[in-house]
């Protein structure tokens, strides 16, 4: 997979969670795409459009395992989550954590929905849990993995949330967690997952997704061809929504499972290795299972020593982040190691 991306033969590419280089395969698709486009003009609309809508659609529910259905390509994770809630009554109280993607968090004030938020901890899980336990609530809606720390939610934790509360609705924003994580929405506690496509699905920008359990469709009495009526407002780019299809089938074709083993190797070595520097928040160096997002605690003059090294990396919250993915190899964590190192003296 690694022979796919030019870039990483001329930087360090630790910057995943902001935005995936293109891939030289998709790259080569994008420009035959544009010679049709070219050739054809209106009849590239015409013959063109419906083909990449279901191609994308298809490998998507697969991807996700979920169903065709009631699964829909949208053009960012805002739109995705909002045409959702849209349908949603407007009682519902909501359940969020702090430092949540702002998006996700503005919807649901803008929609004028009643939430309560919890603060980050080391055992948010527990938080939840016991919050559920004290108060009422409809939607529990969370990050998968947060944008800013990386912290991943425990999924079994959210299994058993699910099994003691059937009826709470789990929404969950999986921008930076489907395509980096194996993940089945049939088997999952989750109810429905949003996201954009530019980050792990390797996809470049203009898509996002959601896939929504039909099971969740009939206890809210809602009708699938009215959701499916919402998601098809608005013009999407075509050629957006082919580099989705082609991009997810080529993950699939990759073997996603190895990859995200390797991905996992990586990542567990980048944790330890920055534990052992001090280099993280206490609540994320204390957690026992993490995702492949760090966010550093470091100055300004170690961030600019990142950039003039040509790491690819950027500032978000309090710290720098940083973001492993499959295309990465034991040397590049081994040769940004040393950078630090040499930054930290």
């Amino acid at each position: 997979m690694r022979n796919h991306f030019p870039i990483l033969d001329h930087c360090l590419y630790f910057n995943t969670a902001y935005t995936a280089p293109l891939s030289s395969a998709l790259s080569k698709w994008h420009l035959a795409d544009d010679l049709v486009y070219e050739e054809k003009g209106d009849f590239y609309k015409n013959e063109i459009e419906k083909d990449y809508f279901q191609t994308a659609t298809k490998a998507l529910a697969r991807f996700a395992d979920a169903e065709v259905d009631s699964t829909f390509i949208t053009g960012n994770f805002s739109s995705a989550f909002q045409n959702f809630l849209i349908h949603l009554p407007r009682d519902f109280r909501f359940l969020v954590l702090e430092d949540e993607y702002p998006s996700l968090t503005g919807i649901v004030a803008d929609l004028g929905f009643e939430s309560h938020t919890l603060p980050i901890s080391v055992n948010i899980e527990e938080v939840v849990w016991e919050a559920l336990h004290k108060a009422s609530y409809e939607v529990l809606t969370l990050s998968a993995i947060q944008y800013t720390s990386g912290l991943f939610f425990d999924m079994t934790w959210l299994a058993k949330i699910k099994k003691a509360f059937p009826n709470l609705i789990i929404l969950v924003d999986g921008t930076q967690f489907l395509g980096a994580e194996l993940f089945s929405l049939r088997e999952s506690p989750v109810d429905a997952i949003f996201g954009s496509s530019y980050k792990w699905l390797l996809a470049g920008y203009g898509t996002g997704y959601a896939a929504i359990k039909t099971s969740l469709l009939s206890q809210l009495g809602l009708n699938i061809n009215k959701l499916a009526a919402v998601y098809d407002r608005g013009q999407l780019s075509i050629k957006a929504v082919g580099s989705l299809g082609f991009s997810l089938n080529q993950i699939m074709a990759s073997d996603f499972p190895a990859l995200i083993r390797q991905k996992q190797a990586l990542a567990n070595r980048m944790f330890e290795e920055l534990k052992k520097r001090a280099l993280l928040t206490d609540i994320v160096a204390q957690r026992e299972r993490h995702s492949s997002i760090y966010n550093l605690q470091i100055t300004e003059a170690v961030y600019q020593g990142l950039l003039a090294k040509n790491v690819r990396c950027i500032k978000r919250g309090n710290g720098l982040r940083v973001a492993v993915h499959y295309y990465n190899n034991p040397q590049d964590i081994n040769a940004f190691l040393q950078i630090i190192d040499d930054l930290l003296k």
